[in-house]
Order: structure tokens, then C-alpha cells, then sequence
């Protein structure tokens, strides 16, 4: 199992939530196994957007007869508590009889189905450790929690790290369409090579999710910059590229002249 963050600046999270969902009637015997082999571990390893994060984990499924009070727990660690309390003491009061409710002449009947997601939300400017898993002269991938890729370009590299290619103008086409070198690696600015299985602090500098219906698939861009030192080096290109507009413009009117 991949190690979980200790710091306070972790992007995992517990929300717990709750659906009303159809039972099938061969899984009436087997009702819990059946709901959470066809609801919750579906949703492992996706980005749902209810919960605005990816599904690493669930827990302490359960079904009842009526709605809990809150389908999300408040985030606020005492009142959470509070409302997961609450719900315990309901399902003691049912005396573990959970009655479904059947809806017109559909064959299945309906239950509420309550778990707890660990869930990994990603957010802009945030930081995590990775470990390098492929490099190339145009990029490399890291793996944060032996689960989520994470690409970061070179142009987001820090300042004197250089390319050392082994065989040079041997190339390759990824899977994701990019070109990268066969061999070679990185070397940061002490002359030490970045091998694979370096563990690298990055910064998320963009996400976005492909998919649909309700789930997809994550994609994350990251930084080994901070955000004061991808503004520095940005400005510092743009203002390149204006000196050198600027002396095109004078040497075409030179050549006029």
C-alpha cells in the first residue's frame, strides 16, 4: 500500500456519503457485499465529482432504511464526528432490520447506502512528493502515491539542470504522442544525475479530468518551480522577446535606409 502524507498539507480527505440505490433481488441474502461491488468499487481509482477528488479507498459501508441527515459530512472535524454519531445511534435503534421500499411494479427495491471515500483532492499551487519514474530531454514523469503520473516540462525545471544524452538522435513516440529520447538523463545544477526513483518535491501547477459520465480519468501538470520563480523566469522571457523584436524593427529600417 502506497504511504500516506503526514504533513498538515496532505490532499487526502474523508467524506462520507450516501445514495438511494436498487437492490437487486438475487442480492437480498447478500445485500451489503452486492451494494458495495456494485456502487462504491466502481468508483475506485476515478474522479468523482460529487466528492471533487479521486476515490482511493472506502469504509464502513452500511445500509439503512431512511436518509442519514447529511449525505456529506461537515468538514469540520467536531461536527463530523458528531454526524457519523448520530448515524450510529439511528442504525442501533433499527435493531439491525433494514427495510427497502419498493417503487411501483419495478422489481428491485430501493435502500440507502452510506460509506466513507478516502479521497485525493488536488488543488493549484499545492505541493506533494513524487518519485521519477521516466525522463526524457523533453519532460519527466513522476509517480505521487505510487498512483497518479505526473508530468512535468522542462521549461518548469530549476535553473542549471542540463539534458546528457547517451544516444543521441535516437528517438521514441510515447503513449501520451510525445517524442522523447531513448537514453540519456538529467543532471541537476551539482553536477549529480536525477535517477529514477528520485524523490522530488512538485508543484501542481494545472489538473483537469477526461471522461465522462460522472467519472474520469485524472491528468496532472506539475512545476519543480515555485511560483515566485516561474513568474521571475517568464518575465525574464518576455522581456528577451521585446529586446528582440524591438532590434528586428531596427534592422529592417536600417536595411530601408
Amino acid at each position: 500500500m502506497a504511504p500516506i502524507q503526514s504533513k498538515d498539507n496532505s490532499l487526502l480527505y474523508i467524506e462520507r456519503i450516501s445514495q438511494y440505490v436498487p437492490l437487486p433481488p438475487a442480492s437480498l441474502t447478500s445485500a451489503l457485499p452486492a451494494i458495495c461491488a456494485e456502487v462504491f468499487s466502481p468508483l475506485l481509482l476515478t474522479y468523482y465529482a460529487p466528492v471533487r477528488g479521486v476515490i482511493l479507498a472506502y469504509t464502513d459501508a452500511s445500509l439503512s432504511t431512511s436518509p442519514p441527515k447529511s449525505q456529506i459530512a461537515p468538514a469540520h472535524k467536531a461536527r463530523r464526528a458528531q454526524a457519523l454519531e448520530s448515524e450510529d445511534a439511528r442504525a442501533e435503534q433499527e435493531d439491525g432490520i433494514v427495510l427497502t421500499q419498493c417503487v411501483d411494479e419495478y422489481m428491485a427495491p430501493f435502500v440507502w447506502a452510506t460509506a466513507s471515500l478516502v479521497v485525493w483532492r488536488p488543488s493549484v499551487d499545492s505541493y506533494i512528493e513524487a518519485r521519477l519514474t521516466h525522463q526524457s530531454a523533453t519532460h519527466v514523469t513522476l509517480s505521487h502515491l505510487n498512483t497518479f503520473a505526473v508530468t512535468v516540462l522542462k521549461e518548469n525545471f530549476p535553473a542549471g539542470w542540463a539534458w546528457k544524452g547517451e544516444q543521441a538522435g535516437k528517438k521514441k513516440k510515447g503513449f501520451d504522442g510525445r517524442v522523447a529520447d531513448e537514453g540519456g538523463s538529467w543532471v541537476d545544477s551539482e553536477g549529480v544525475e536525477v535517477s529514477k526513483g528520485r524523490e522530488l518535491s512538485v508543484r501542481v501547477r494545472e489538473w483537469d479530468v477526461r471522461g465522462g459520465k460522472g467519472k474520469g480519468v485524472l491528468r496532472v501538470e506539475g512545476s519543480l518551480l515555485s511560483l515566485e520563480e516561474e513568474k521571475s523566469k517568464a518575465s525574464k522571457k518576455a522581456g528577451k522577446a521585446a529586446v528582440g523584436r524591438s532590434q528586428a524593427r531596427s534592422g529592417e529600417v536600417m536595411e530601408v535606409d
